[in-house]
Parts: structure tokens; C-alpha cells; sequence
């Protein structure tokens, strides 16, 4: 301790002159002046007894120093001046004359060199300053240049993105779209074609076909236009205290039961788990789960729901899990993008939008929780949501 001390101690001792670099003018006048008395206080108290004026070095080092070649010559004149009159008041008789001149010669010299030596010193040290400085400036150009690369690369990444989400979207609309538009186009033909040598049994048919049809366009259109809303205008939640055991079995209760029939599912609860959402989202939210499970799992599988909370004031964790096909790991970052799909799912029998997960991630964040996948990727194993949901704290009461 005491050893980092005196080192801290000399470098303020050895970088106290370069300080001096960053005054301003008055203060490097009243130092300069400062230096002046001192030097013509050591000249008169300590030059009769001792013959030796080199008191006065200290403000040829400080005007040397602080002004440079300009403040040497100024000082030299000066000090020539402030001498002869100590000399002409204080000194006269005391040293021959000739004496007196000898030393103010070898005093002048002394000073003019001891002087050009403080000259060359602080010009050097101005320019490895300056050296610096432009060192400096050419590596902040260089990282501002590389800044702008990275930002540069980032937007190109971010723009390709866009447009392969872009791509990806109008893929889905046209498979989309390609099935009802086909089958209300071939219903409505064969109604204008065959229409007066149609019974009205197949009439019927063919107008069912096209009335389902246009059910499934407009339903596509919803769709669309729900995830339009969600992006521009997230809705605000009106969060509660919800049993989200309850609310999950109500969940179940009204799908349709042929689905239900279809899978083994399980569900592992504690009693009273209380959570501060918005009954309406976390409703939209296990639909959309549980839509995505019927329509890509395979039937006659089981499916896992455990709710866990390690203490009441901790989030609240669902855990969803299936025994489907997976996920491939490539593609679980992009899973609640907008308009995303699985490659695999694009030329399927199944459609999508690829609208629920990202409707599902909105709605749980603007209920202050998170949601994500788990999957290996692997045939068989499966996919895991997961949920946290942010408990039914008096705190939570209290906010809301």
C-alpha cells in the first residue's frame, strides 16, 4: 500500500509539468509572474553572500516551457533588465565590474542554452502530442468506418431476412389461397354450365362447396389481418388473477371432442396456481397451441402439460409436450417470426399462415410473460412449449 502511494505520488510528480499544457492564459501569466518573484526574492536574499543569480533559471524554465522561443527571448531581456538594476540598487561595489560582467556573460549563456533545451523539449512533446492525437483520430475513424460496415452488413442481413419472410408469406398466401379458390371457381362453373341438368341434391352440393370455400378465403383474410393488428397496434392486456389449472381444463372442455379423442393428454397441475394475465389472451394463446397440435402431431400420441411454480412469488411455468415430428433446430429462432412456417410444411397437406406462434408470442409478452420451443429435432421425440407467466403477487394486485 504504502509503495503504490509513492508511485502514484511520482507520476503526479512526473506528469505535473504537462498540466501546464492545458492552462489558460491567465493562469500561465500569474505562474510566469509567480516564478518572477520568486526568482528576484532567491537573487536578492541569497546572491550577496553567495555570488550566484541562478534563481533566476526558474522563470527562464517557465516562460521557456509555457510560450516557447517567444517567452525565451521575452525572458532573457527581462531578466537582462531585472538583473542590472538588482546590480545598479543592491550590488554595486560589492564586485568589480569586471566581475559583474563576466558572470552576467556566463549567466546569459547559461540561461540562453539551459533555455533553447526547455524550447526543444516542450516543441517535441507537442509533437508526439499532436503525433497522438492524429494516431487517435485515424483509429476512431478507422472503428467509425468499421462501425459502419458492421451496421452496414447488419441491415443487408436484416433486409435479406425480410425479403425471404416476404417470399416465404406469399408462398404461404398462394398455397393458401390456391385450394378454395379452386374448388369455389369449379363449383361456380359447374353451376353456370350444368345449372337447369343439376338436381337439386347436387346443386345443393356444389353451392356447399363454394359457401365453404369462400368461408376459408375470408377465414385466411382474418387471419391475416389479426397478425396486421397485432403489429401495429399491440393490444394492451387487462391482466387479473386467473387460475390457469381452471382456465386450461375450460380450454379443453371446449374443443371439439373428436380431437380430444384423438390424443392421451395429461395434465399435471398443483391446486390454486394463481397468475396475473388476461383470461382472453391466455385463452387465444392454448388454442393456438393446441390447433398446432392437432393439425402436425400424429394422432393416438400422447401430450404432457405440466404447470410448475417453485414458490408463490416466482413466474409460473407451462410446459406443453408432444410426441410429433419436431422441430429443426435450424429453424426454432425463426418459429414465432410472422408468416414463418417449417420448409417441410410448405408443400404439405396442411395449411397455415404461419400466424398463431407469432400471434402467440404478442399476446404472452403483453402480458409480461415468455414463450418458447424446445426440440431436438428428432422424429418421435417431439416439441416442448413453454410458458412463464407472471404470478398472482399483492404487488401484481397492487399495479393493477
Amino acid at each position: 500500500m504504502y509503495l503504490d502511494r509513492v508511485h502514484s505520488a511520482l507520476r503526479q510528480v512526473r506528469t505535473f509539468p504537462l498540466i501546464w499544457l492545458h492552462l489558460s492564459f491567465r493562469s500561465q501569466l500569474l505562474l510566469l509572474t509567480l516564478s518572477y518573484g520568486l526568482g528576484i526574492t532567491g537573487l536578492w536574499l541569497f546572491f550577496p553572500p553567495t555570488h550566484n543569480g541562478a534563481t533566476m533559471f526558474l522563470p527562464i524554465i517557465i516562460a521557456s516551457w509555457l510560450f516557447r522561443y517567444r517567452g525565451l527571448l521575452i525572458n532573457l531581456i527581462l531578466c537582462g533588465i531585472i538583473f542590472q538594476l538588482v546590480y545598479i540598487f543592491l550590488l554595486r561595489g560589492m564586485l568589480p565590474d569586471s566581475a559583474f560582467q563576466e558572470g552576467g556573460i556566463i549567466g546569459f549563456a547559461t540561461s540562453l542554452v539551459l533555455g533553447l533545451v526547455v524550447c526543444w523539449l516542450r516543441t517535441t512533446i507537442d509533437q508526439v502530442h499532436l503525433a497522438r492525437q492524429q494516431v487517435l483520430a485515424a483509429e476512431q475513424e478507422r472503428l467509425l468506418i468499421v462501425l459502419r460496415e458492421r451496421q452496414a452488413a447488419l441491415a443487408y442481413k436484416q433486409q435479406c431476412k425480410i425479403n425471404a419472410l416476404k417470399d416465404q408469406f406469399l408462398l404461404n398466401v398462394s398455397h393458401e389461397l390456391r385450394t378454395p379458390l379452386t374448388v369455389l371457381r369449379g363449383s361456380l362453373e359447374l353451376l353456370r354450365e350444368l345449372d337447369q341438368r343439376l338436381d337439386p341434391a347436387k346443386r345443393a352440393h356444389l353451392l356447399g362447396e363454394a359457401l365453404a370455400s369462400q368461408e376459408e378465403l375470408v377465414d385466411l383474410v382474418d387471419r391475416v389481418l389479426d397478425a396486421t393488428r397485432v403489429v401495429g397496434d399491440i393490444p394492451r392486456a387487462r391482466p387479473g388473477a386467473v387460475n390457469v389449472g381452471h382456465l386450461l381444463q375450460e380450454v379443453l372442455a371446449h374443443l371439439d371432442p373428436q380431437d380430444r379423442a384423438a390424443y392421451t393428454i395429461s395434465v399435471r397441475t398443483p391446486d390454486q396456481v394463481l397468475v396475473w394475465v388476461d383470461p382472453h389472451f391466455l385463452r387465444q394463446v392454448l388454442r393456438n397451441l393446441f390447433s398446432n397440435i392437432f393439425k402436425y402431431v400424429p394422432t393416438q400420441t400422447a401430450i404432457s402439460i405440466d404447470i410448475t411454480q417453485a414458490d408463490p412469488t416466482s413466474q409460473v411455468c407451462l410446459h406443453m409436450q408432444d410426441e410429433g415430428p419436431g422441430i429443426p433446430t435450424d429453424e426454432l429462432p425463426l418459429l414465432f417470426e410472422k408468416f414463418v412456417r417449417l420448409r417441410r410444411d410448405l408443400t404439405g397437406p396442411i395449411r397455415g399462415t404461419g400466424l398463431g406462434l407469432y400471434i402467440c408470442k404478442q399476446l404472452i409478452e403483453a402480458m409480461g410473460g415468455r414463450i418458447w420451443v424446445e426440440s431436438s429435432g428428432r422424429v418421435g421425440e417431439g416439441s416442448c412449449f413453454c410458458l412463464t407467466l407472471p404470478p398472482a403477487s399483492p404487488l401484481n394486485a397492487r399495479e393493477g
